[in-house]
């Protein structure tokens, strides 16, 4: 097993306005309309590559697609100086003679379930990502989002049938907003990690915990994160083996990710913040 404990510095979110931003976006959500032909903001706007193709506007069982064209690699036909194809273009070129293979039009499929809708209780959302290179499926829940205390997200990823076999994951992450904030801002010291996740694959196990602190200093947070790496199943043995071998660059690299993360957030989240309600959405309706 390889451990790994770092910390990063990163800009407060004040936990008044996680609500009122997340009672901005309920409202929006709330006072827009879907059918089957996109979904209707409330300033009258439509965004058809979001439909409802089943059950009532967030009603529990509704359910929403969105269809996007993504972008495939294709080999297209050069020819040489005597105007010979060349050997290596691609077999399956369109035979209008451009040379754009037949796959290239690929889409990804986005489709997302309403499981729960309740400002009171809970929203829950599922949500299922199809495309060529991947599927990926995520069960996404926000406790008493009127005063929310609990996220928890769970879901799986894989290719097709032999590539899930082989490289597919799950994972599940979860987060006691009730408890983060006080740590945050309080450095009360909570029963355990506020902040967890486990990523499983087949051949790897990834345990993450994440405490914040108040930074002495500025007022920022200061996030204690530690990765713990171990193997599973029938490669466990070798990772017994490799994994410390490779500690220092796993080291380096978790330490690496971890600083480029805070460094987004260092540069998106003070923006955010500085809006109120009015600002946030309108920003939100300028941006669907």
């Amino acid at each position: 097993m390889v451990s790994v404990r770092h910390k990063v510095v990163v800009e407060p979110v004040p936990y008044p306005w996680l609500v009122d931003a997340l009672a901005v976006i309920r409202t929006l959500a709330e006072e827009s309309q879907a059918d089957a032909q996109g979904l209707v903001l409330p300033d009258g706007r439509v965004i058809p590559d979001i439909r409802l193709i089943q059950g009532r506007h967030l009603r529990p069982g509704s359910v929403y697609l969105t269809e996007a064209e993504a972008e495939a690699e294709v080999e297209v036909e050069v020819e040489d100086d005597d105007g010979d194809a060349d050997a290596d273009a691609d077999a399956d070129a369109d035979a209008d003679g451009s040379g754009i293979s037949e796959d290239a039009e690929a889409s990804e499929t986005v489709q997302i379930t309403v499981r729960e809708w309740d400002h009171r209780r809970a929203v829950r959302l599922e949500l299922a990502l199809v495309s060529v290179e991947m599927n990926v499926e995520l069960d996404a829940a926000l406790k008493s989002p009127d005063c929310p205390n609990l996220v928890e997200i769970s879901g799986r990823a894989g290719g097709g049938a032999t590539a899930r076999a082989l490289f597919g994951m799950a994972g599940r992450a979860r987060v006691r907003l009730d408890d983060w904030w006080p740590a945050a801002d309080t450095d009360r010291t909570p029963p355990s990690a506020p902040a967890s996740a486990r990523l499983d694959h087949p051949w790897i196990r990834a345990d993450v915990r994440a405490v914040p602190r108040p930074s002495r200093d500025d007022g920022r947070w200061e996030i204690h994160v530690t990765v713990s790496l171990r193997g599973r199943g029938l490669l466990r043995p070798v990772a017994a083996v490799v994994l410390p071998v490779a500690a220092r660059r796993i080291r380096r690299s978790v330490a690496r990710t971890l600083d480029d993360l805070a460094a987004q957030w260092n540069n998106r989240v003070p923006h955010l913040v500085s809006m109120n309600p009015d600002q946030l959405r309108e920003t939100l309706l300028s941006k669907p």
